[in-house]
Parts: C-alpha cells; structure tokens; sequence
C-alpha cells in the first residue's frame, strides 16, 4: 500500500474520490491540463477534454476501486480541489490499441496534478506517495514539461528513449514514458 506519512499543506485534506466528486475531479483536471499546456494544446481542448473525461464513467469507476486496481486521491482545501492523482494497472486501453505494449512495468501513475497556488507546498509529494507503492511505475509525459520531469527524476524516473504524439484531442503534441523500475 502507499505511504501516506507526509505532512499535508495547512487546510489540505487527502482522500479517495467519491462518485460524487467526478464532476470536479474532471473539471479540475481539464482545468489543469489547460494551464499546464497552455499556448499548446488546441483551442476546442477544454471541450474535448471535458467530454473524454466522461464524468459518468469516471463516477463509475469512482464508486469501483477494484477497477484496474486502481489508487486514486483527491486533495481538497475548504471547498475547491487543490490536486489529483491516480496510478492503475497497466496498460491503458488507448496504449493497448495503438501498440504501445508491453508496458515497461505494470503500474502506471496515471495523473498527477497540483493547483498552481500549491506549488512547493509539499502536496505533490504527499499525493505520489499516497498513490505510488514500491512497485516498479511507469509515466507519460508530455515533452517540454521540465517541472514534472524534475519532479519525477527525484523521485527516481527516467526517461525512456521514445516520443509517441498525444492524438487530436491533445493536437498532437509529443510525448514519452519515463519509468521508475
């Protein structure tokens, strides 16, 4: 099981979604993607990326935590979500259907997002050990996104030597996989 040792930022509450939480976990992530990618992703992403969320399914899934073995957190600071993060069994779906496969371990951190206001608050810490065991866990990462790549390096990642593009949704941007074995 993860640790969940870490010291949470004043306010901050960790714990697992609930189905009720779908809607403001996909909104947030969107949210997030859009500031993290901003200039890059396309211009219809937060639509696009609203309707891939699939709140049902997500609430689905939310209410199933059996599903693809699946660790999921949400960090809420009074009323607003502060951060995300979600590792799963590997591998996804779309990797499976576009060949990316075998994966390189068998855990995947599926996603991982801080409110820019938390930034070297500690929360990104406090939700990767709340969510990552000591398995061997692999990662997708968009090219360019060097504050999430130091991140993970500390964390003991590296990069694997690929670049796939991320499909229309994202406007095709690069990406690789870096891996902690």
């Amino acid at each position: 099981m993860p640790n969940r040792a870490r010291e949470l930022p004043q306010g901050v509450e960790l714990r697992e979604p609930t189905p009720q939480d779908a809607p403001a976990w996909a909104m947030f992530l969107v949210e997030e993607q859009q500031r993290t990618y901003a200039g890059r992703l396309p211009q219809d992403f937060g639509v696009r990326g609203l309707a891939q969320a699939n709140v049902v399914g997500l609430a689905r899934a939310f209410g199933d935590p059996a599903g693809r073995e699946a660790v999921r957190q949400i960090a809420w600071q009074g009323d607003r979500i502060v951060g995300i993060a979600a590792t799963s069994a590997a591998p996804a779906a779309w990797e499976r259907e576009l060949g990316l496969v075998p994966p390189p371990a068998a855990r995947e951190l599926d996603r991982l997002y801080v409110h820019a206001d938390m930034h070297g608050s500690g929360l990104g810490a406090a939700l990767f050990e709340a969510v990552v065991d000591e398995r061997p866990h692999y990662l997708w990462l968009i090219d360019g996104n060097d504050r999430a790549a130091r991140f993970y390096e500390r964390r003991g990642f590296r990069h694997l030597d690929e670049q796939v593009e991320t499909g229309p949704t994202w406007g095709s941007i690069p990406m690789h996989r870096m891996l902690r074995p």
